[in-house]
């Protein structure tokens, strides 16, 4: 449980994107509980105004290697942003920012903190931490922001911003991202302490396995390198031909090898998934068929009086067991033909339609029931495919690598008793096969130190993972609370098992993280979207910000944070717009006491209109609206169009009122 950070306060001065007005220069942003919509149009600098916000909050640091795409495996180590970054908003401006700075005040719990940087550089110009000044240093910032939010590391703080607080024009994924996930849940859910040592853990076993591959690579190049200079001295022109032969083998399957283990991988996870969905396919037609059976049993003992239970006993051991009673022969033909009298509302002795209204049957829709145990039919089949197939595809994967492996051995040997025979080499030539072949030693402790590191990171996920675990019911129910009404038909978050390898070799290591079923618009089924590939863009974008809410509630001391939203309105069409609206609005609730900045075009459709009636406001002079036509420079369209832009202006806010 941490602390997120409420931005209060905003101000600009001296940056030539945001020259402001007359009476009020610069940009200036009162953050008031609920909504702050920052309204403009391409060019004036709403995303500029986004990392303006998130630089505040990093300075010159991010974490090193982070991309736009998934997270991966990666050591979370902090470094220096490059230098076009640190130029970002001095390039934007002919002065290059020479003057421009930035200050920003928010809470983080009990704790306020002001941040002052310059825009040229993102130096600090100012650190104040609850009213008192501190040193201008990063070093002080982040130690006092630590404390703030009870998190461990600067890092950490960084995948908050990333992951929770900053929806980017990139679209970055969470909720598809299992990498990404397994660290949130980790900072989020457990201790300070136990969150560290995850951290430690997982970083030793990530430096080890980068240090046994690199080991790796150097005695592959290194072998070669020998293997060449040793075949310089050779008098026997058929073993130094045949050894060339077997080497360009060795690289080749070397290669496959190493190419089939990071196959394997993945084909692992499809075979978990085919299983459980074979599982829950069984499952699911299991159920139909025994309440079909109830149901058919239930016509049965309403078909006989009470004094004639005896008889109805015998039918409905015959039905049950397919099996007469009275000669014990197999019955199951029988069994059917009565199995289609009950069906059909005959009765099972004479065959005589039975009139509904004189039955004292219930009344059941056998029909319904049997088209609904056919489509699970299907779905069992299909699934039980997947299955077999995924099945043959691990098997398959499993035997090539013992096969390569044991060429590769087979190999080796052969290899190694070629070169026996071939005459000494020089002395130089033996040191270096002397070196080798202690580092090919050292290589062997080093792979030891890092299954022991794996073994170790294993069971320590075991012993916290169950802690993460107990908060999925919240999460999910939340969930759902802020999802309802953009995400039509059945959409959970589902917890599962996910096994998954820390570096590149090694066991894997069984975390769980949250998934995502969605019902299916052919079946009406729940389906598994393993990716975000398999959902529209607006339902990517609202699933993603709705579980991105739902961990800020769940997680958070105060159950509190700030969400910025980058440009909600693209991905949205007119029915869905004033859905997304209520979505957002539901995190933006003033009494929720969060903070809700969104920026957006202005752009005809029902998203600004609904946000604005939602938050309470009714005037274009309300501090909860930045007005970038009003505040930035303007671009030649802007100029050129501006009474169109105040026209369009106005009618968002009369729209706001319909």
């Amino acid at each position: 449980m941490i602390r997120f950070p409420l931005f209060e306060h905003l101000k600009v001065e001296g940056y030539g994107l945001y020259p402001g007005t007359q009476d009020t220069p610069g940009l200036e942003v009162d953050f008031e509980s609920g909504l702050t919509l920052v309204l403009g149009a391409n060019g004036l600098g709403k995303s500029t105004l986004v990392l303006l916000l998130y630089r505040m909050c990093t300075g010159p640091n991010d974490i090193q290697g982070l991309t736009p795409g998934a997270l991966g495996n990666r050591q979370f180590k902090m470094g220096s942003i490059s230098a076009s970054d640190r130029r970002a908003f001095a390039s934007r401006v002919n002065d290059s920012a020479a003057r421009a700075t930035a200050r920003l005040r928010f809470r983080v719990g009990e704790t306020t903190l002001v941040v002052g940087r310059s825009l040229r550089t993102l130096a600090l110009t100012e650190l104040q931490v609850d009213g008192q000044p501190r040193m201008l240093n990063e070093d002080a910032y982040h130690d006092a922001l630590l404390d703030a939010t009870g998190l461990t590391s600067f890092p950490d703080w960084i995948l908050v911003l990333r992951y929770l607080t900053f929806y980017f024009e990139d679209r970055r994924s969470l909720v598809w991202d299992a990498t990404a996930q397994r660290q949130l849940l980790r900072l989020l859910f457990l201790p300070p302490d136990e969150s560290s040592k995850w951290t430690d853990l997982e970083a030793e076993a990530l430096r080890l396995d980068s240090h046994v591959r690199n080991i790796s690579a150097l005695l592959h190049r290194e072998e070669a390198s020998i293997s060449r200079a040793e075949q310089t001295t050779l008098s026997r022109p058929e073993v130094e031909a045949r050894i060339n032969d077997l080497g360009q083998q060795q690289d080749r399957d070397q290669a496959e090898f190493e190419r089939v283990q990071e196959m394997l991988l993945d084909i692992e996870a499809e075979r978990q998934g085919a299983r459980l969905e074979a599982l829950r396919a069984a499952e699911d037609r299991e159920a139909v068929y025994r309440e079909i059976e109830h149901r058919r049993l239930v016509e049965l003992q309403a078909a006989f009086p009470s004094k004639s239970e005896s008889a109805s006993y015998i039918l409905g051991y015959l039905l049950a067991s397919q099996t007469c009673l009275a000669c014990g022969n197999d019955a199951s033909e029988a069994a059917e033909l009565l199995w289609r009298r009950i069906d059909d509302h005959k009765c099972v002795v004479c065959e005589s339609v039975i009139e509904r209204a004189n039955s004292s049957a219930p009344d059941v829709n056998l029909e319904e029931l049997g088209h609904a145990l056919r489509a699970r039919e299907d779905r069992l089949a299909e699934a039980t495919k997947r299955r077999s197939e995924a099945e043959a595809a691990y098997r398959s994967a499993v035997a090539q690598l013992a096969q390569l492996e044991s060429a590769i051995a087979n190999r080796s040997a052969e290899l190694n008793h070629l070169v026996k025979q071939l005459p000494a080499g020089s002395q130089q030539v033996h040191e270096r096969r002397k070196e080798y072949n202690a580092l090919s030693a050292a290589l062997e402790v080093r792979r030891e130190e890092l299954a022991i590191a794996q073994r170790t990171f294993r069971a320590f996920v075991e012993q916290k993972k169950q802690t993460i675990f107990s908060f999925r019911e919240d999460v999910k129910s939340t969930f759902r609370a802020y999802a309802k009404d953009f995400l039509l038909g059945t959409c959970d978050l589902i917890w599962q098992s996910r096994k998954t390898k820390v570096g590149q070799s090694g066991d894997t290591i069984d975390f769980g993280t949250f998934a995502v079923d969605m019902s299916a618009s052919d079946s009406g089924l729940l389906v598994r979207r393993t990716g975000a590939g398999e959902v529209s863009e607006s339902q990517r974008e609202f699933i993603d910000l709705a579980f991105r809410m739902a961990l800020m509630k769940v997680a958070g001391v105060e159950g509190r944070g700030s969400l910025v939203v980058d440009a909600p309105e693209s991905s949205l069409d007119a029915v869905f717009a004033p859905r997304a609206a209520r979505v957002l609005m539901r995190f933006g609730d003033p009494d929720a006491g969060n903070r809700l900045v969104i920026t957006s075009n202005l752009v005809d459709g029902e998203l600004i209109p609904t946000l604005l009636r939602l938050a309470g406001v009714n005037e274009q002079d309300d501090s909860r609206v930045v007005d970038l036509f009003e505040i930035a420079h303007p671009t030649a369209a802007v100029r050129e169009l501006r009474d169109e832009y105040n026209n369009a202006l106005v009618r968002v806010f009369q729209g706001r009122d319909q």
